[in-house]
């Protein structure tokens, strides 16, 4: 039932002028997400097997609203609609975010063409910072929106340690420039 809705509001979106308006009755935390909304221009790159790190083929990454102003949707386009790509080797996804006041925390989906499923994440802000948790190909994994400002941001991947739990390493990073 719960991947039926999402498809639902998905489909919906999908044929709504967004909009980048967080509803006066929405949750007060729905603005912890205010300084993405718009569109960004990303730069990526991701940690090797050798551990050195390489860059990535960058990204659109496209922030709204969505329900009347009370969710967050976004779009990731890799490699950016600018590049001229082989058909079949460009990558989409979308992010749903919504906050839920009984649990204070955020709860969130995300669907890409190549993994063809949902995952669940959620996040809480804590000192000027998104921090999600969940559980992302095959690792207990915590994604961390920091240095959000009007221009720009910066946002960290990083996988727990299967043997020390106290132990997380960064796998992947992301800047976020915001499109002109």
């Amino acid at each position: 039932m719960k991947a039926f809705l999402v498809l639902i509001v998905l489909a919906f979106s999908v044929h709504a002028e967004k909009s980048y308006q967080i509803s006066a009755n929405a949750p007060e935390q729905t603005k912890h997400y205010a300084p993405l909304l718009g569109e960004w221009t990303i730069t990526d790159s991701s940690l090797d097997k050798e551990g050195n790190w390489q860059q990535g083929r960058g990204a659109d990454w496209n922030w709204y609203t969505i329900l009347d102003g009370h969710a967050i949707q976004d779009d990731w386009i890799s490699p950016s609609l600018s590049v001229e790509v082989e058909e079949g080797k460009r990558g989409f996804g979308t992010n749903i975010r919504i906050y839920n006041p009984t649990d204070k925390r955020w709860n969130q989906i995300w669907v890409s063409s190549n993994s063809r499923k949902f995952d669940n994440f959620t996040a809480t802000f804590i000192d000027g910072k998104i921090v999600m948790r969940g559980f992302y190909v095959g690792n207990e994994t915590r994604v961390t929106f920091y240095d959000m400002k009007e221009n720009t941001f910066d946002w960290k991947m990083e996988f727990q340690d299967k043997d020390n739990p106290e132990v997380w390493k960064e796998v992947y990073r992301i800047h976020g420039d915001r499109k002109k």
